[in-house]
């Protein structure tokens, strides 16, 4: 029989090892699983509301450019407007989080961001909207690192990956939603009301944020390092500048742009100097010397200029090579992004049993079908032939974005997450503007390369084309035929330019790879 004791140092380490250990500095203690489930629903209206703001905004500027009188360059700065800045200030939080808590922050980024779409819904002339446009960009900066900090701070390691796979479903529903309830809102009682969307979910995320999420302990609170805010503001304004506009200019055949490049780069330069020799620095770069955290922004990198690169592409070709109307249109990309919500939320659950490594490279894989199956895509191609490659395609995204986002945040240190949340934000918007511009300018040069090869015999002149048997409307003897002709040509080109598009995004996409395979995050850090 065991004396008591003998029994007493087991019953005081049992106990010991029950009771919660004090947190890391700069994290807070794990809140019980009821709590936690109440942070992941107020955080989900928050991301959601910059993905319907960006996406239902998009489906009312035709309507807003008529009634403002305004022309395409013109009404183009209502979202240039909210990129720049965006782009510009989403490292400010980084700064911001520490000095004043990112409690605090949220909720003042959620009342600014419904209080801007307010004054942009009452504003009567363009220049109002553009400029209540800026300050939505600077409120709705902050609204994915917030997101991104909450997550990581609320929920132990084991659980991030089904945290951000709610996260990212919440996002896509507002992708899926958002140009549809755009386009009923724009039609039924103008554009207006668009810009008002947001205030009821941001009115559900207030209550909640207030309600559900503990307050937080300020960082280390320092200096505000102006020099570095300036001179990284004034590059990330330009890169942004020059990717919006670097098409419509030629690019570097523009004084502007060349201009804007140079700038852009002269600032990164001296910002970068800066951060390495000043003792607290605007933005603190050492979570780039986390392995993890490098190979998940480069995925992300890659990632972005897929979803954006897509997002341009997929809606053009349908539109203008196989002729679908805009409903269709719209019921085709929906399956985009129900295939990323069903994926985030498996990956999710999965990242509790696997490591991102084989979850990466399986969604990169699944793209890359999606890729081969648009590339091979006939111009007179069933709408359900299209569906299935559009949903495939975000299924495959969903099983790279949660565990790429998991994988770059677990090893970060809790004193790091304000700057790697702000590094991870700033590289998305980054890759978006590149991917864009990218995707754009090879499309227009691939196009051109393609009418130049389909039109090199395509002449008048050409006695076998003269007295080859054409179809009627194609006729070389009078100029009705001619220009058939042509307009025909002009479409094989532009499609062969698409198709070019979408074999530069499959090798994006095999980029993915290696990278994944490079990673070394395990399924069960804790």
């Amino acid at each position: 029989m065991v004396s008591q004791e003998a029994t007493a140092p087991k019953r005081f380490m049992s106990q010991n090892r029950s009771m919660k250990s004090p947190p890391v500095e700069g994290e807070e203690e794990v809140l019980p699983a009821k709590r936690r489930l109440l942070v992941a629903l107020a955080i989900i209206p928050a991301g959601a509301m910059q993905g319907t703001d960006t996406f239902a905004v998009s489906v009312a500027l035709p309507t807003m450019m008529g009634a403002m009188s305004a022309t395409i360059t013109e009404i183009s700065w209502v979202l240039t407007s909210y990129l720049v800045a965006g782009a510009i200030f989403t490292p400010l939080y980084a700064w911001m989080c520490r000095k004043f808590g990112r409690r605090f922050m949220f909720i003042i980024v959620v009342c600014g961001f419904m209080g801007c779409a307010i004054m942009v819904s009452q504003s009567t002339s363009l220049y109002e909207v553009i400029f209540y446009r800026f300050c939505q960009g600077f409120f709705g900066s902050g609204l994915n690192p917030l997101t991104y900090q909450v997550v990581l701070a609320t929920f132990p390691k084991n659980q991030q990956g089904p945290a951000f796979g709610w996260l990212q479903t919440g996002r896509m529903s507002a992708v899926v939603i958002g140009p549809i309830i755009g386009g009923v809102l724009t039609e039924m009682f103008g554009w207006r009301t668009v810009f008002l969307m947001n205030v009821p979910l941001g009115i559900i995320a207030l209550t909640l944020l207030l309600t559900v999420v503990p307050k937080d302990k300020r960082l280390d609170p320092k200096p505000f390092d102006f020099f570095g805010f300036v001179v990284l503001s004034i590059g990330i304004a330009c890169l942004q500048l020059m990717l919006d506009q670097g098409e419509k200019n030629d690019w570097f055949s523009s004084t502007v742009i060349t201009g804007y490049a140079v700038v852009a780069c002269s600032a990164f330069y001296i910002f970068l100097i800066h951060a390495i020799t000043a003792r607290q620095p605007y933005l603190n770069l050492t979570p780039l010397k986390n392995r993890e955290f490098v190979l998940g922004i480069t995925i992300d990198f890659f990632v972005n200029i897929l979803f954006f690169g897509y997002m341009a592409l997929l809606p053009a070709v349908m539109q203008r090579i196989m002729e679908f109307p805009v409903l269709m249109i719209g019921l085709v990309m929906v399956n985009r992004g129900v295939g990323t919500m069903l994926s985030s939320l498996c990956a999710g659950y999965l990242l509790m049993r696997f490591s991102p490594r084989p979850l990466i490279f399986f969604g990169s894989l699944i793209v890359c079908l999606s890729t081969w199956m648009l590339a091979g895509l006939p111009p007179d191609s069933e709408q359900w032939r299209l569906a299935v490659a559009v949903f495939l395609q975000g299924f495959g995204m969903g099983f790279i974005n949660t565990p790429c986002e998991t994988a770059a945040f677990k090893t970060v240190p809790p004193s790091l997450r304000p700057d790697a949340t702000s590094l991870f934000t700033t590289n998305r918007r980054i890759a978006a503007g590149v991917g864009i511009a990218f995707i754009v300018t090879q499309l227009v040069a691939s196009t051109q390369d393609a009418r130049s090869n389909l039109t090199q015999n395509a002449s008048y002149y050409n006695e076998v084309l003269k007295h080859y048997a054409l179809p009627e409307n194609w006729s070389m003897d009078s100029l009705e035929g001619i220009a058939s002709f042509e307009r025909i040509i002009n479409r094989q080109a532009e499609f062969i330019g698409y198709l070019h598009d979408f074999h530069i995004l499959t090798i994006c996409t095999i980029c993915i790879l290696p990278l994944a395979l490079l990673m070394r995050v395990g399924s069960q850090d804790k």
